[in-house]
């Protein structure tokens, strides 16, 4: 039986009203509709009539128990670009969008050859925007959960991306590379501390995966210390390594690379004026 889309705006904007700013339920709620309905906001306010939606009061269950909208619909925009989501994949975040601009402002002129890799790839969407933008770019992504590089996988076939994605262990990499090298590494890994738990939001928390969110209080910086230890041995002369930080520790990050093998080294702000990125160019 059609419905009028606006009834199913109101369905969720009470569902989830007393968990959200005003304007964040309104967000929400729209964008919900139109991702199950194709109904805009305009539509909605124009008084369409939607088909019912398949396990719709499901849906509004879980809204109501804080879980994320993406993970709800199954799926995250991404520079523009849907990206499948499972609940082994981080959603991702307009921070990450900046990371990738940086990543293209090094890629090399688009007759020279470039390899890339992305560790920690997650949903894929570093590593398949990358190829999507710079197809003449080798795309190479590592990921330790096997659900979520099945799921990186799939988007890249979807999104018709040509990224090769390996199930690796960044903490293993010595006994998966020998003498490969790549001109650009790149990676987002986790690096929130247990103890930062506490002020985060629980749709954060309580459904988005710790393995790709957390580290150990007594050692933050343990996935940067692997990726400087890697990229100094299987970095081109040249080559950049860029990386998606803490702010709380953009300086500590940035001294890793304050070793003779390093130069260019870079502490880089978001949009939100808080440390971010650390950049950093192998010497040749």
């Amino acid at each position: 039986m059609p419905i009028l889309a606006a009834d199913l705006v109101r369905q969720v904007q009470s569902a989830i009203q007393s968990l959200y700013s005003p304007q964040e339920v309104d967000a929400i709620a729209y964008l919900m509709v139109e991702m199950s309905t194709g109904a805009s906001r305009m539509d909605c306010l124009l008084g369409k009539e939607v088909d019912e939606v398949p396990n719709w009061e499901s849906s509004l269950a879980r809204l109501a128990q804080h879980e994320p909208l993406q993970y709800v619909l199954g799926k995250g925009w991404f520079r523009d670009r849907i990206f499948g989501l499972n609940p082994h994949t981080l959603i991702p975040r307009p921070e990450t969008e900046e990371l990738v601009e940086l990543v293209l402002g090094k890629i090399p002129h688009e007759n020279m050859p470039c390899k890339l890799l992305d560790v920690g790839t997650g949903s894929g969407c570093i590593a398949i925007s990358i190829a999507l933008e710079s197809p003449q770019v080798q795309v190479s992504a590592w990921e330790i959960s096997p659900d979520a590089q099945r799921q990186a996988i799939q988007n890249a076939k979807s999104l018709g991306a040509h990224v090769t994605i390996e199930l690796q262990d960044v903490f293993q990499w010595s006994t998966r590379i020998d003498s490969e090298t790549w001109d650009i590494i790149v990676s987002n890994p986790p690096y929130v501390m247990f103890q930062e738990a506490a002020q985060m939001e629980k749709h954060v928390t309580a459904f988005e995966p710790g393995l790709a969110l957390f580290v150990p209080d007594a050692n933050p910086l343990i996935f940067y210390q692997v990726l400087e230890s890697m990229a100094s041995k299987h970095l081109r002369g040249g080559g950049w390594i860029m990386l998606e930080i803490n702010q709380a520790l953009g300086k500590e990050t940035k001294a890793l690379f304050s070793t003779n093998r390093w130069k260019n080294v870079e502490l880089k702000q978001d949009f939100h004026g808080k440390d971010r990125f650390v950049i950093a160019q192998k010497d040749i």
